[in-house]
């Protein structure tokens, strides 16, 4: 048995779909060896420490697309799986082709990019077209929640398979403390993410710029638009352990997204035990009320209210770790491979 994992998407920068990739890797090392899984990258990936194949072609370019498919047609394989939405146009007979589909957010959400009218038409019906030969092509798509698989049968009408994904688990080798300085235990609050305007990080700035707290909001990540604020920190891109720190120490983690595929920051904070105040908007709406804060990502009052009254909202811990056990990365691919 020999599996490629498409990794094209792996950056130098860990990721939401990099730590996916990652997490793919190991379960189909588990099931089959380490000696018959390999992963297609563009360039080497100093934190991948599994066998890896380059291939010159790059994701999500039409043209690269039609050559990686004659590429990945003279591979000896038997199961292709590729991380998120990319893949190969066709494949040969008697091969499994698996894709995950991660989320659909340029069809769900208006104005996902930041461009003018006419190139965000155009942009859309180019991944469209794109991605309408990618889901003909593969044997199985897994969605990671089922307000994906909902958009994945409406957009191409396509059945997939629902597996959600697991707790990314944050390493550090170091104590970062000194870094944070006066960014002491519950005296902040924190968003992880990028600044897409979907994400709804002006709704966040605007809820919070509104309330009565004395506790400062600390926003982690690329693409936001700097506020001038002395209650706002921006960090920009941070290293596992920097987040380490500040998923530790925060009041209470803040995630405001009007749609996502699944929403990895919020298992992420739950897994430090952090107090999680979200939006109920797509799948985030589907995690359990009894570990996670909901609010109207449209209704800023419903945001205010839970900032100012955070200190005196109580969570249990121990409901938490057991509603996290099924998020275990080990479980999910032992069901999965059991599965197919």
């Amino acid at each position: 048995m020999r599996v490629l994992i498409d990794g094209r998407s792996l950056t130098q920068q860990m990721s939401g779909i990099s730590r996916y990739i990652l997490e793919l890797t190991k379960g189909y090392i588990r099931k089959y060896g380490e000696e018959n899984v390999i992963t297609i990258v563009n360039s080497p990936i100093d934190y991948f420490p599994f066998k890896y194949l380059i291939c010159p072609y790059e994701r999500h370019k039409f043209v690269d697309n039609i050559k990686f498919s004659i590429w990945l047609f003279k591979q000896d394989y038997n199961i292709y799986h590729a991380g998120d939405m990319l893949g190969p146009f066709w494949h040969a007979k008697g091969v499994k082709h698996i894709t995950t589909c991660h989320d659909l957010i340029p069809f769900v959400i208006p104005n996902s990019f930041r461009l003018s009218r006419i190139r965000t038409i155009l942009r859309k019906f180019r991944i469209k077209f794109f991605f309408k030969y990618i889901v003909q092509d593969a044997d199985m798509i897994i969605s990671v929640s089922k307000t994906t698989h909902d958009d994945l049968k409406r957009i191409y009408g396509v059945d997939s398979f629902i597996l959600r994904e697991g707790i990314n688990k944050i390493f550090c080798k170091e104590d970062t403390h000194i870094k944070y300085e006066g960014l002491g235990k519950n005296t902040y609050f924190l968003y992880v993410g990028l600044g897409s305007p979907y994400k709804n990080i002006d709704f966040l700035v605007n809820a919070f710029l509104s309330t009565t707290t004395e506790k400062k909001l600390v926003i982690c990540g690329k693409g936001h638009n700097i506020v001038d604020s002395p209650r706002i920190i921006y960090t920009g891109y941070v290293e596992d352990e920097c987040l380490d720190y500040l998923y530790k120490n925060c009041a209470a983690f803040i995630f405001p997204s009007k749609y996502e595929g699944f929403g990895l920051p919020i298992l992420e904070a739950l897994s430090y035990g952090c107090k999680v105040f979200s939006s109920n908007a797509g799948s985030l709406g589907e995690f359990s009320p009894g570990v996670v804060q909901f609010f109207n990502p449209n209704e800023k009052q419903d945001l205010i209210d839970l900032i100012n009254d955070c200190d005196d909202i109580v969570i249990d811990k121990e409901i938490i770790e057991h509603y996290l056990q099924s998020f275990d990365w080990e479980i999910i691919w032992h069901e999965f491979h059991e599965m197919h």
